[in-house]
This record gives structure tokens, C-alpha cells and sequence, in this order.
């Protein structure tokens, strides 16, 4: 019976994931890149990312985004705030991983959860290779 649970919930998983994600927009890969001046490479699109998300953050220079804070040591985070709804981009270099992980979050307003939009891996921008 245990099995079978186990079975069940990893099937579960693996059928629910794929309908949760999708790929990342360019403007958002390009918003995060120049928030952070690092090469973002995404792993993870959630399906709450919408249409309105991409407009807005493409459209938003980077300018509008709020200084880096630093929560603790491994975690930094910026706000972006438009009209009621806002944004948060969180760094975070876990102590063993190579690279940090950014992943950003949409506050629909001030009383709202955080959703999590987009996620992947920070990694610093090298020269380009020789052709």
C-alpha cells in the first residue's frame, strides 16, 4: 500500500509539473539580466506568468527597479513597485551550489502572496568565445 502511494504521488508530480511551467519569455530573461549584470539562465516559467507580466517588465527600465538589499549573508533582493502590483527579484547563493538562483515574484497587491513567475541560475558573464 505504501508503494502504492508513493507511485501515485510521484505520478501525480510528474503529470502536474509540466502544466505549471512554460518557457520564459525573452523580456523577462533581459529585465533580470540587466537588474543583476549577470547571464540569467532559466529553469523554471510558471504558469502565472502572464502576458501583462512580460509587457510590464520589458517596458520597465532598469532604473525603476530599487537598490539591492541584503536580507542575510546567501540572499539579495530588489523591488520593482507599479501601481498596486509589485515585484521582487530574489538572489540566493546557497553555501554549496556554484551559482546563485534567482527567482522572481509577483505581488498582485499589497495584501497579496507572492507568486513565483520565473526562476533559474545566475552565472557572471564571460568573454565572448572566438569565432
Amino acid at each position: 500500500m505504501k508503494g502504492f502511494v508513493i507511485l501515485m504521488s510521484w505520478l501525480l508530480m510528474s503529470v502536474s509539473a509540466p502544466a505549471q511551467t512554460k518557457p520564459t519569455p525573452p523580456a523577462v530573461v533581459t529585465a533580470i539580466e540587466g537588474i543583476t549584470g549577470k547571464h540569467f539562465l532559466p529553469d523554471t516559467a510558471f504558469a502565472a506568468l502572464s502576458e501583462e507580466d512580460v509587457a510590464l517588465l520589458a517596458k520597465e527600465p532598469v532604473a525603476n527597479w530599487g537598490l539591492p538589499q541584503a536580507a542575510e549573508k546567501e540572499m539579495t533582493y530588489y523591488n520593482l513597485v507599479v501601481g498596486t502590483r509589485s515585484y521582487q527579484l530574489i538572489i540566493l547563493k546557497a553555501p554549496k551550489a556554484a551559482f546563485p538562483t534567482a527567482t522572481l515574484l509577483r505581488f498582485t497587491d499589497p495584501k497579496a502572496k507572492p507568486e513565483p513567475i520565473a526562476r533559474g541560475t545566475l552565472k557572471p558573464k564571460g568573454e565572448e568565445k572566438p569565432k
